[in-house]
């Protein structure tokens, strides 16, 4: 299959991407209140927007809106655009990396108190028979290897004991467009994102490798009636490299 390339995919989306990334600031905005006064805040969130809007027109195209990683690969640039501006202000890796934390997890119990008023219980949905079947045929998609700055994954099926089901992912879409952009640095931070989910919305998460920790792949599996163990400092997780997290 030739791949399609629509080279003016997230400039024509801008709008659409930018309203999103308002409402990841507004987490993001309570946070930066609780270091600095009102108008050095708002400074700052307009300096992630101009890095954010900046970025648009360089992330690679993976799909669009048939492809559901590029909203995460979109997400995932609106974080570095955040951590751009706060290197610029002098944060330290480990600053940022907490700073991202505490946002992420703020913004996740937001989403988790959403899916509650609407029926649905946050912690079950990695393990809905559908969703579970959309993942397998997600994988089977991607194996097709139309776009390249896309994500390469197997499906894993679970034994029904120690996980349901879970990825192993060989090439990371946020890695190459990290890495494209000279900030690869920063994803050791966002692959603890998947952690953060599973911590604010309550359901069973592991990973034994990750590429952010310098793995040949992530190992990402869900489990069952297990408690994911707290990812933020990182270094109790068994995928952690000190030489992936920069202390200073």
């Amino acid at each position: 299959m030739v791949a399609k390339i629509v080279e003016d995919f997230y400039v024509r989306k801008k709008t659409k991407f930018m309203r999103s990334f308002d409402e990841r600031l507004t987490v993001v905005n309570k946070e930066l209140c609780k270091k600095f006064d009102d108008k050095k805040s708002e400074e700052l969130i307009s300096q992630m927007k101009a890095e954010f809007e900046k970025f648009l027109p360089e992330i690679s195209y993976i799909g669009g809106q048939k492809n559901p990683f590029t909203l995460v690969l979109v997400k995932c640039m609106s974080d570095l655009a955040i951590f751009r501006t706060l290197e610029k202000i002098g944060f330290s890796f480990k600053e940022i990396g907490e700073f991202h934390y505490n946002y992420v997890i703020a913004a996740h119990k937001l989403r988790k108190e959403v899916l509650e008023k609407a029926g649905r219980d946050p912690s079950q949905y990695p393990f809905d028979p559908a969703y579970i079947d959309y993942q397998k045929k997600l994988a089977e998609e991607i194996q097709k290897k139309v776009y390249p700055d896309d994500w390469v994954r197997d499906f894993v099926e679970g034994d029904g004991a120690s996980f349901e089901w879970g990825w192993d992912v060989q090439e990371c879409g946020v890695q190459k467009a990290f890495k494209k952009l000279g900030d690869e640095k920063y994803l050791s931070l966002i692959c603890l994102g998947d952690y953060y989910e599973a911590e604010g919305l309550g359901f069973g998460f592991s990973r034994t490798q990750a590429i952010g920790y310098g793995a040949p792949i992530c190992t990402h599996r869900f489990v069952k009636n297990y408690k994911t163990p707290p990812a933020w400092p990182p270094y109790e997780l068994e995928e952690f490299d000190t030489k992936y997290f920069q202390e200073k």
